[in-house]
């Protein structure tokens, strides 16, 4: 069957078709509950009564969904609807192989380097059990970043499948991959120009078939001349079977090596051939690491990578600091070479942030870039060469990533979810779910990945394979709420260091693990007193290593001096004193490998898209065309804020140089701001009473839980509530209601540990003893929810959830009349009100409209109705606001929005990295 555009199959809408073959035609298609685009093949109508044809269709399906490898196309789903059978694929974009032929033979080097992913898909699947049976240029696809897709296994078979009988009818409908009605000792399954000799025959096949394929592929890719050809099919199969390949046809400039693997990827004997192909992958691998083509561009685009050369001085300049790289990268570097510098620049308009991380390796650096026009999402960039690259799947990345030991897979974090993707491309793969921030973590020798959740609590460590998380460290109970953070492991294998941030000096500072022990012995002992981010360096001499942390941050605590300190790995002990490395380093930006490479950020902090986000910028009014109507007070770092409901002042929580967070109220009218709370602790997330008079918040003091003060300054603070010691409560902006009987919170457990991420309380604000008000569930479920906001009549609240699979802003039913023990105050009446992903929803005050943010940064608008029946209209986009914005407030109208703008409202960081090869050349002694 045929189908138009537009047509809708479930949720799966038709665009165009792509192709067809002998088992189906295969579309474009969205995916409209995903807002994605997928291929869609369908198995045409004329084969839906035949058996064998149908069964080889769910064959397909179920041989693709036991292929996970980033050089193999996806499968996402097998459907049927109204009599229609399809699969839902991975779209891969970029010409075919057999497009990129007709250009004429390839360049050596991208040859060898587009044949090596291929056999690494192979080898993958022959692991399985899989034969892929058709293996030819029209079924690789080359993307526009040059990773390679091998497409359509639907002519592969299981190793234990029975073979096609003899007696089977041919199908002259299967005109690329076919079944050849000539040959009647057997039925004959591939395209012939492809196939191997006991193929073309009709006869048992393995994965040596495969292998066969690999070597006629490979042959066309270097000669760009088909190794066997003839004015017909019957010509091409007596070519296979009885002639050998014009070897005179490969150019000069192929390897000796490369040309062995040829002769035996293509003799005609399958007992004489090579059985696995992933003996080629390493033979080939072993030719590419060869001087003369270890610097492989992508095969997809020869002529564009030589337009990246530039003219004159500046060409020579790059050219080389890129040849200091790429020697450097060939050896391990001596110990009194010299140091090489240079930088990287953001890639296009993308904003590079804090996030980095150095391949173990030192040949990659993994970064997170953040934009207006773009999502944040996960790069990598090769120290090789001038090549940076998105990788796919990575899109609304969070937190900071970091490698695996062999420098292959990137563990990232995205929601509410940790997972890893391999550094070449392919698909993300799910390790566990995970709430908080991830800042950092390492792999251990016996496959755990150890990672810290950002939230309030120790270290986790989840199977490398994915799994349940259990924590590694504890903070100790006097603490309050603690993070251990930044965790490097060292030589030994089993000891680490981390970093851990306290409220309390006594406890803060950087510690020495230790995988293994009670949890006490793995929390070890303090190192340094230094509050920082660390990460361990190896040096030269095995017996020592460096621990590498920033001094001395200035007043903001965005940068400071990057300093070393010399580590005894035997003994376990500080050696020495510290010295300084670089100064004006990005406080949480640095990163190092094995071999001496050092990269570190030169521009303002920022974490994307963090739960706990700080922008150091300035406040600003936006109208409702997204047009800068004033700023607020001047440039700060700024975290959490809240307009009074006259819209007269501004509650925000601010750090003054050397102290802790405290609670700021800013007057509009005059100008003026005045600090609220003074206690050396952390105080935090200010929400206002109806009437203005009062300001709730938390504190992090010994005695932790939620405060709450006249807004004026008048008279002693208040406790509210006592916070028990398993987790951290805060007030949600907008979350008191109205008639001053609710404050709404959201708590975040302190253990590390892995459960109901964040739920929603209500706190009744009846006349009770100092502290000892007592919080009631609102919404708790396995998922995460915060950011409450009560409507403006207290009949409804508002929030973000993740139980969709990705943030979407919701509202639930509130029963005003509710009083402590009488029953559940949300009855239930659950709507989602955003479409697509947001957070932190807001109301109007006349309930008539209500806001969020979009994943892309957009303001959304949404004209609702309230009281005993809630209704939602359709979303509708405002503007898009500046780019890392997670708090922000809307005036009681609607018509103007407080928003930080980072730096100078155009960007994060557009300060380049730095990146010192053999950076310990340049320690003082």
């Amino acid at each position: 069957m045929s189908l138009k555009d537009g047509t809708r199959l479930q949720h799966y809408e038709i665009v165009e078709p792509l192709g067809s073959g002998g088992m189906g035609e295969v579309y474009r298609a969205v995916d409209t509950k995903l807002r994605r685009e997928i291929a869609v093949k369908i198995l045409p109508e004329r084969f839906a009564s035949d058996p064998s044809r149908l069964n080889r269709f769910e064959r397909e399906a179920h041989l693709l969904a036991s292929l996970n490898h980033p050089n193999i196309a996806a499968i996402y789903g097998v459907e049927h609807v109204d009599g229609v059978r399809f699969l839902v694929l991975e779209l891969v974009e970029g010409p075919t192989l057999a497009e990129r032929l007709k250009e004429g033979p390839m360049d050596v080097g991208d040859a060898l380097r587009i044949a090596a992913q291929i056999s690494e898909a192979l080898e993958a699947a022959h692991e399985k059990g899989v034969v892929h049976r058709d293996l030819k240029p029209a079924n690789v696809k080359i993307t526009p970043a040059g990773k390679v897709k091998v497409l359509d296994f639907g002519l592969a078979k299981a190793m234990s499948d029975p073979e096609p009988s003899a007696s089977s009818p041919p199908d002259p409908e299967a005109r690329g991959t076919m079944t050849l009605e000539e040959t009647k000792a057997g039925v004959v399954m591939g395209t012939a120009a492809y196939m191997s000799p006991e193929q073309a025959e009709g006869k048992s096949t393995d994965k040596r078939s495969d292998v066969w394929s690999f070597g006629v592929v490979l042959f066309e890719m270097l000669s760009g001349k088909r190794c066997f050809d003839g004015r017909s099919t019957s010509h091409v199969i007596v070519h296979v079977l009885e002639q050998e390949p014009d070897w005179a046809q490969l150019p000069a400039a192929v390897p000796t090596g490369v040309r062995q693997i040829l002769e035996r990827c293509l003799t005609k004997d399958p007992a004489q051939r090579l059985r696995d192909i992933g003996d080629v992958r390493i033979q080939l691998q072993a030719a590419i690491s060869k001087p003369a083509y270890s610097q492989i561009g992508s095969a997809s685009r020869p002529k564009q990578s030589r337009n990246l050369l530039w003219p004159g001085v500046a060409a020579l300049v790059v050219l080389a600091v890129v040849a200091q790289g790429f020697f450097y990268f060939r050896k391990k570097p001596a110990t009194k070479a010299d140091a090489v510098r240079f930088e990287i620049a953001q890639p296009g308009n993308a904003n590079l942030s804090s996030a980095l991380s150095v391949s173990p390796d030192g040949r990659e650096l993994a970064f997170i870039t953040t934009g207006s026009s773009a999502p944040t999402r996960l790069w990598v960039r090769s120290l090789e060469n001038l090549e940076s690259r998105p990788l796919e799947g990575t899109d609304n990345v969070t937190g900071f990533p970091f490698w695996s030991p062999d420098s292959r897979y990137i563990v990232f974090q995205t929601g509410a979810k940790l997972m890893k993707i391999e550094a070449v491309g392919g698909p993300p793969l799910p390790l566990c779910d995970f709430p908080g921030l991830l800042l950092g973590g390492f792999w251990t020798n016996d496959g755990r990945v150890v990672v810290s959740n950002g939230s309030a609590g120790g270290l986790l460590q989840v199977p490398a394979a994915g799994g349940q998380a259990a924590a590694i460290t504890t903070v100790p109970g006097s603490s309050g709420p603690s993070t251990d953070a930044f965790p490097s492991l060292l030589p030994d294998g089993q000891h680490f260091i981390y970093a851990r941030a306290s409220n309390l000096p006594e406890d803060a500072g950087i510690y020495l693990g230790n995988l293994e022990g009670s949890p006490a012995q793995r929390a070890g002992k303090r190192l340094l007193a230094d509050i920082s981010p660390v990460a361990f360096a190896p040096s030269p001499d095995s017996a020592q290593g460096y621990i590498l942390f920033v001094r001395e941050a200035d007043a903001q605590g965005s940068f400071g001096t990057l300093m070393a300190q010399s580590f005894d790995n035997r003994k376990l002990k500080l050696a020495g004193d510290a010295v300084p490395v670089a100064e004006q380093v990005s406080e949480v930006g640095f990163s190092t490998s094995a071999n001496g490479v050092l990269i570190y950020g030169t521009g303002p902090v920022s974490v994307p898209q963090a739960s706990t986000f700080t922008v150091r910028g300035q406040l600003t009014w936006f109208d409702r065309q997204g047009k800068i109507a004033s700023t607020v007070g001047e440039p700060g770092v700024f975290r959490t804020f809240s307009l009074s409901p006259d819209n007269t002042r501004l509650a925000f929580d601010r750090s003054p140089p050397g102290g802790s967070a405290d609670i700021w109220v800013y007057e509009f009218a005059r100008g003026v701001t005045t600090r609220l709370t003074s206690d050396p602790a952390t105080d935090l997330s200010p929400v206002w009473s109806a009437d203005g008079s009062h300001i709730a918040f938390v504190s992090l003091r010994r005695q932790r839980g939620i405060y709450v003060r006249a807004s004026n300054g008048a008279g002693s603070e208040e406790l509210l509530m006592k916070e028990d010691s398993s987790q951290e409560v805060i007030p949600s902006g907008g979350g008191w209601s109205r008639d001053g009987r609710f404050l709404l919170l959201y708590s975040v457990p302190l253990t590390g540990g892995i459960g109901p991420e964040t739920d929603l309380w209500v706190l009744p604000m009846t006349a009770a003893g100092s502290g000892d008000r007592k919080a009631v569930p609102l919404l708790r479920t396995e998922f995460a929810e915060r950011g409450a906001r009560f409507s403006p009549d207290n009949r409804w609240f508002a929030y973000t959830s993740n139980k969709s699979g990705k943030d979407e802003a919701y509202v639930r039913a509130f029963d005003p009349t509710f009083v402590p023990g009488s029953g559940n105050p949300s009855p239930g009446g659950e709507f989602i009100v955003s479409k697509g992903g947001g957070i932190s929803p807001h109301w109007r005050v006349d309930g008539k409209e209500m806001f969020y943010l979009a994943p892309d940064g957009s303001v959304m608008s949404v004209d609702v109705s309230i009281g005993p029946e809630f209704r939602a209209g359709v979303p509708k986009p405002l503007f898009k606001g500046p780019p890392g914005v997670i708090f922000w407030d809307v005036s009681s109208d609607g018509k103007r929005f407080l928003m930080p703008v980072a730096g100078d409202g155009n960007s994060i960081s557009p300060a380049p990295y730095k990146v010192v090869l053999n950076w310990t050349s340049t320690l003082k002694k």
